[in-house]
């Protein structure tokens, strides 16, 4: 079978996967007292977004050591004496290794499907070094031609650098790959603004995305919207149809 849209690019964290136990910052602060701000945890997971951070991204050791320090410049806003700052970190450490990441229940019939379209699939995540192994964690290994994490290329989306480095990888033009992403500006703004054609992810429940635009009609009315991947299989043979017809 020839090739439709030949990529699709996904975001990872709550698009192909999500966590079903994850010992969280709030539940290891709660144990000493203290009651985190949503604020606080928002400047934690999304206040370096959109950021380069070449100098945190030279090795493993490097990007855990930014982690670490993003980590006490949380906890420094907080009421925990600093006597409690190793204590609290270890726990977190240890919690994540009893982390459970599963993926979404349509993921792989969906994958399958696009594979039988003779389409390649990427995933292009904010996430930490070690993205790989959180993708065989949650039963997906193997199923990629490209992988690439904030962690590795020294940026998060939306900055253009980790599009770019995915895309190096793809050789393909970006017009021609659709971007899919649960989160506003990392995954719609970023995609495309390097001219990818992104897709919002707003499946029943959906956190509050406070970078989309407060109105559903705006949403729709400005970029694909869809509640669960299988609204992928419509976009990828609508927009070949859509580029068949170009003359």
């Amino acid at each position: 079978m020839s090739p439709t849209i030949p990529t699709v690019i996904f975001d990872f964290y709550g698009t192909l996967a999500r966590s079903t136990h994850w010992v969280s910052i709030p539940e290891v602060l709660g144990e000493h007292g203290i009651e985190v701000t949503d604020a606080a945890m928002r400047q934690y997971f999304e206040g370096h977004d959109g950021v380069e951070h070449l100098e945190h991204s030279q090795s493993r050791e490097h990007y855990i050591a930014w982690q670490r320090r993003r980590m006490l410049a949380m906890l420094v806003e907080t009421d925990v004496h600093s006597g409690e700052y190793d204590e609290i970190i270890e726990k977190l450490a240890a919690g994540s290794a009893t982390r459970v990441l599963e993926r979404y229940p349509e993921v792989v019939d969906v994958l399958d499907a696009l594979r039988d379209r003779g389409t390649r699939l990427a995933i292009c995540s904010n996430w930490d070094w070690d993205l790989a192994e959180a993708i065989d964690e949650s039963g997906l290994a193997g199923r990629f031609d490209v992988v690439v994490s904030s962690a590795w290329v020294g940026a998060r989306k939306p900055h253009p650098r980790i599009f770019e480095a995915t895309l190096a990888q793809l050789d393909e033009r970006p017009a021609e790959i659709l971007f899919v992403g649960d989160t506003w500006i990392p995954d719609v703004e970023g995609p495309r603004s390097v001219g990818l054609r992104p897709a919002y992810l707003e499946r029943d429940g959906h956190w509050p995305d406070p970078g989309a635009p407060a109105d559903p009609g705006v949403r729709v009315a400005s970029v694909s919207c869809i509640p669960d991947l299988t609204g992928v299989l419509d976009l990828v043979d609508g927009l070949e149809v859509s580029r068949r017809a170009i003359p």
